[in-house]
């Protein structure tokens, strides 16, 4: 598959300027090298939280905003079999997306390519559900010749030619084709299978499926905020290690079939699932060992209902491999946690398509995804991560 390489001619980077210009005047946008996000744009309320063991939960209520039923998950997409990701190469082409506004250092990454054809952290997708496909940084894809993770938050519209997917490899260990995937998702009633993926002879098309899973708030943070390849392989090793998944390939998904950290994980997934997911309820504030950690925030309830699953077990994953305390934070610990999005500001885009905005400082990192092909741009999703 022949990738076609974005230019920045000078008429796109003045488009690309003026995009940047318009995103600063949005409402809560950024508006300076320093800028501060506000909460109150969907009246953003914390609830009372949910605890078991060392993983504290709090819902986020608040209001859907206009426009955010146009939108379509991974797992919808592939399940429906309008959603089709293929390692670059397996025919077709795959249009790169660019982004004028990058911040150099932030999107540095390890590129690796294995074969003259497929590379290691570029996938291609075809996006045939006829809505937007958004995506977040850490969803997990299996099979091809590598397991990988969703590099970024991104958008990615209905098109009928693939498009490059920046991923990252979550299985150092092979580059051959698997013609089947472990269970998916972890927890109970996922299938898991103690048996090794079966490899065989290369595919006329290597195919990905969805694992119903997202990488744990520390691997995210490795894909998205320090965005290197090398960093995502050191973390999947350690909390393989951690949770005492080492295997063959050093692939991730075998903490989602390890049957030890399945039944493991069901008693936090009983005690927290159903109880977060209350009316108005748009996102969540994730402590662990009595820390406010990580946040994540959608445009609408149904946005988050349509991720919760999969993000609670990427929280479970988290806390079972750094349990030390069983402190409870308060409501007003997880307010100020959510309140407080101040930093150093930069940018990607991709022109009419979407902007992600980076917040940052040495505590954490904060990742706000805006659909800019709209007359009125709409935060779709922001998270927050501590470093």
């Amino acid at each position: 598959m022949t990738l076609i390489p974005g230019s920045r001619t000078l008429a796109a980077a003045l488009g690309a300027c003026a995009l940047l210009l318009s995103a600063l005047m949005l409402p809560n946008g950024p508006r300076a090298a320093r800028a501060k996000g506000n909460r109150h744009e969907q009246g953003l309320q914390v609830l009372a939280p949910v605890s078991y063991k060392n993983l504290t939960i709090f819902p986020v209520r608040g209001q859907d905003l206009p426009g955010s039923d146009a939108y379509i998950t991974l797992d919808e997409g592939t399940k429906a079999g309008t959603v089709v990701i293929t390692e670059r190469g397996s025919g077709g082409q795959a249009a790169r997306a660019t982004y004028p506004h990058a911040n150099a250092a932030n999107m540095r990454q390890e590129n690796v390519a294995y074969t003259s054809g497929a590379s290691v952290n570029e996938l291609a997708l075809v996006n045939r559900s006829g809505k937007k496909l958004m995506l977040l940084a850490g969803e997990v894809v299996v099979g091809g010749k590598q397991d990988r993770i969703v590099q970024e938050d991104r958008l990615i519209p209905p098109v009928s030619i693939p498009v490059a997917l920046n991923v990252f490899c979550v299985e150092h260990g092979r580059w051959t084709p698997r013609t089947t995937s472990y269970g998916s998702g972890g927890g109970s009633g996922a299938g898991r299978s103690a048996a090794a993926p079966m490899e065989a002879p290369e595919p006329k098309e290597a195919k990905f499926s969805s694992l119903g899973a997202v990488a744990h708030p520390k691997l995210r943070a490795a894909a998205q905020d320090k965005k290197a390849q090398g960093e995502v392989w050191k973390e999947v090793g350690e909390n393989n290690a951690r949770l005492g998944t080492a295997n063959s390939t050093d692939t991730y998904q075998e903490v989602y079939a390890s049957k030890r950290v399945g039944a493991q994980m069901d008693d936090y997934l009983h005690a927290l699932e159903r109880e977060v997911l209350q009316p108005g309820v748009v996102g969540v504030v994730v402590a662990r060992n009595g820390k406010a950690v990580w946040a994540d925030v959608f445009a609408s309830q149904r946005l988050f209902a349509s991720y919760w699953p999969k993000l609670l077990k990427s929280y479970v994953v988290d806390a079972l491999g750094d349990d030390t305390s069983e402190a409870r934070p308060t409501v007003a610990d997880a307010t100020r946690y959510l309140d407080d999005r101040d930093g150093t500001f930069s940018a990607t885009t991709q022109e009419g398509v979407y902007q992600l905005f980076k917040f940052e400082q040495p505590a954490y990192a904060v990742f706000d995804l805006r659909d800019i092909s709209l007359a009125q741009p709409l935060r779709v999703h922001w998270n927050k991560m501590d470093r």
